[in-house]
């Protein structure tokens, strides 16, 4: 700005040298001449008197303004502040709510109730439209990035609901359409459902790769909500891909479904007294037949030795017997090869490499806990021709006693009455109401976690798959560094009737791990024979037990008693009739051997684990106690933080009470329950909400007391 002409400015720098003391004489009545202005103006400036501002007319300072700016501002980013705090919150709040909806979702997907997880994926779907149709396009550059993660998170909700849908149709149509001959459709559903399971797995990777973004305003993750069902929801997929194929085959498949009776315990889970042929054609039953195990048995020319424990019993390894091994994989595999060997389905030699004119791909254990629901399903079922009612309380006893009433007059098909009750549970299954199909959906799970149900395949891509899913009743195998302990207790009746039907056992387990890295455990069975309180004289015939324990590799025997040394006599002269041996059974039998200090013991190796083995014999009325006492080495001695684990196997078809107590090294307890003593109880034979599963794994985690 342009300062005032020097004559103006005179007064004012005569007031200011007044001002400080300093004559003004020389300056007053000076004219205001440019040469007069001139010398004012410097001796202004030999006094260092300052510049001289002329006051503004009508204007505020300008502290005053500047102090109006920044009130300004400050509420200008305070309302913004506060903005993005209130959107922060409601954008959050939203993606909780529908994470939250999800997460549920997936519960009930596990709990297979596709109805009920349908509806939430589809109500997230729906609130995320209506939440943020319009929040991200307005808002969208405070929350850069989050958009594409909330529309692919759309896009899993939808794709989930999708998934459902097919769901619900494989619960309500399943039987229907195998039953119907609709294997058309069912495999269109199948394809559908694998085309689904590639574009959740795609979307998932998606937003596995950008979801810490909404983590940080959310405190949830996708993660946590779908990443878990995602490994399986994989396996599925390449399932399908196997499966499609198979049923698709231009050639039929058939199904073998055996049967256990633990009325006779066998390894695998019980004897098998019969067996159904279900034929599939392009995914449709074209038919269902259900044999006597006798008949495949008695057009059996093989001549093969069977098992030693059933050498004083049987005279050859038939189909029968064969359920021999604890792993149901090998079981099965060994029961098919026979009954494809028998004269029933073609074959016509004496050796088992006999191509037969019906090969079986599958092999399905079911054990009278499935029927026993099916019946609790359906309520009574008549069967006609037997003149009887069964319910799930009667049905196993009352077809044992039309078998045994069969046998003994000499029928010509004693167990017609399974092929009766067999085509009336399936009519009445395929009339199941929504209620019903949901009960049977969580029945079946529970039959697979308790091995009632096991599932063997030759094509080795399928049989994988039930081994990852823990369905195919194959032996635990744990990684070389395993730092734990295992424990399988395998009864086999050998000759003694259907007695294990009465036969009541509590097993005791103590185990003490050690500081040195050694592991000392006593177990205790107390078996008891109460056949004596069942009218049927089947029940009450004295119980001949193989019990075998498996146990780690390398165990030792540290102690035992209660067991039997049982002669074993064989029936046939092997070498001199020209029998052959079984592969699998040599390769078990060859490493038999007594153990030294207990002579009632046996010990060999099976399926990567340490067997001990002894006998039993109990009259009815009669109670037994067998104890072992055994240790073994862990990989590493234990430290604070020491993972340790506990893994116990259940026979199938076995009801017992188990009590397992862990202890921890002397210094040491467990994280999981802050004690230096760790305890599980399990009652299969009373309690329907505590049962022992087909394989219970217990970590526990030591550290410092």
């Amino acid at each position: 700005m342009d300062e005032p002409p020097i004559e103006k400015q005179q007064p004012k720098i005569v007031d200011a040298i007044q001002s400080r003391g300093e004559s003004t004489a020389p300056f007053r009545g000076v004219p205001a001449r440019d040469a007069q202005s001139e010398m004012v103006k410097r001796i202004a400036q030999e006094k260092k008197l300052p510049p001289f501002r002329p006051e503004k007319q009508g204007t505020f300072p300008r502290g005053i303004v500047w102090g109006i700016l920044v009130l300004v501002l400050m509420f200008v980013v305070s309302f913004g502040y506060f903005m993005y705090v209130s959107l922060t919150n409601r954008f959050s709040q939203s993606v909780q709510k529908n994470i939250d909806t999800f997460q549920s979702g997936v519960l009930d997907l596990k709990n297979l109730d596709p109805q009920s997880a349908g509806q939430k994926f589809s109500a997230a779907n729906n609130d995320l439209n209506l939440t943020f149709g319009g929040f991200l396009s307005h808002f969208g550059l405070l929350f850069e990035g989050t958009k594409g993660l909330v529309l692919g998170f759309q896009k899993l909700t939808a794709e989930s609901a999708e998934l459902t849908q097919e769901m619900a149709f494989f619960k309500n149509n399943l039987l229907g359409a195998l039953g119907e001959k609709k294997g058309d459709a069912l495999i269109a559903h199948l394809e559908n459902t694998e085309r689904i399971l590639g574009d959740l797995s795609t979307q998932s990777d998606a937003l596995s790769s950008g979801v810490s973004r909404l983590q940080t305003i959310s405190s949830s993750s996708i993660n946590d909500a779908y990443l878990p069902l995602r490994l399986s929801l994989a396996k599925l997929q390449k399932f399908l891909a196997i499966l499609i194929p198979w049923l698709k085959s231009d050639s039929p498949r058939h199904i073998l479904v055996l049967f256990q009776n633990p009325s006779e315990i066998r390894p695998a889970g019980g004897f098998l007294g019969s067996y159904a042929d279900i034929v599939l054609d392009k995914a449709s039953v074209a038919s269902i037949e259900v044999h006597d195990i006798n008949d495949a048995d008695r057009l059996l020319d093989l001549k093969v030795i069977p098992p030693q424990p059933l050498q004083a019993e049987v005279s050859r390894l038939r189909a029968a017997d064969a359920n021999w091994f604890f792993d149901w994989s090998k079981s099965a595999a060994e029961v098919t090869k026979l009954i494809e060997a028998s004269k029933l389905y073609g074959a016509a030699s004496t050796t088992l490499s006999t191509s037969s004119s019906t090969t079986f791909d599958a092999a399905i254990a079911v054990s009278p806990k499935i029927i026993g629901d099916l019946l609790h399903l359906t309520g009574p079922v008549i069967i006609k021709d037997a003149r009887v009612t069964l319910d799930e309380n009667n049905f196993l006893v009352e077809i044992q006693r039309q078998v045994q009433l069969g046998q003994a007059v000499q029928a010509t098909y004693p167990k017609n009455i399974l092929r009766e009750l067999s085509s009336e549970l399936m009519a009445q299954i395929a009339a199941f109401d929504d209620t019903r199909k949901q009960q049977l959906l969580r029945a079946a799970g529970q039959w697979l976690t308790e091995k009632d149900t096991m599932f063997y395949f030759k094509d080795p891509d399928l049989e994988n798959f039930f081994k990852d899913f823990n369905s195919a009743g194959t032996v635990y195998a744990p990684g070389p560094d395993f730092e734990g302990d295992y424990l399988a207790l395998v009864d086999a009746n050998a000759g003694g009737g259907k007695s294990d039907l009465y036969i009541k056992q509590d097993v005791t387990l103590a185990s003490q791990i050690n500081a040195s890295g050694t592991v000392v455990n006593h177990l205790v069975v107390d078996r008891e024979h109460g056949g004596n309180a069942s009218p049927y004289w089947w029940y009450k015939t004295p119980n001949l037990d193989y019990l075998q324990i498996f146990l780690p590799d390398a165990s030792q025997l540290i102690n035992f008693s209660g067991g039997i040394d049982k002669k074993i006599y064989p029936a046939v002269n092997y070498a001199k009739n020209g029998y052959t041996t079984d592969p699998l059974i040599a390769e078990v039998e060859s490493g038999i051997q007594k153990v030294f200090n207990y002579p009632a013991v046996t010990s060999h190796e099976e399926s990567g684990k340490e067997v001990f083995a002894t006998w039993s014999s109990m009259k009815a009325g009669e109670k037994k106690e067998i104890i072992f006492d055994y240790s073994h080495r862990l990989f590493l001695s234990p430290t604070e933080g020491t993972e340790y684990q506990f893994v116990f196997e259940k026979q199938a078809g076995t009801s017992r009470h188990y009590k397992f107590t862990v202890s921890a090294p002397v210094g040491f307890k467990f994280k999981e329950n802050d004690l230096p003593v760790y305890e599980y109880e399990s009652d299969d034979a009373t309690s329907s909400t505590n049962r022992m599963p087909g394989r219970l794994i217990i970590n526990l985690t030591l550290k410092k007391s």
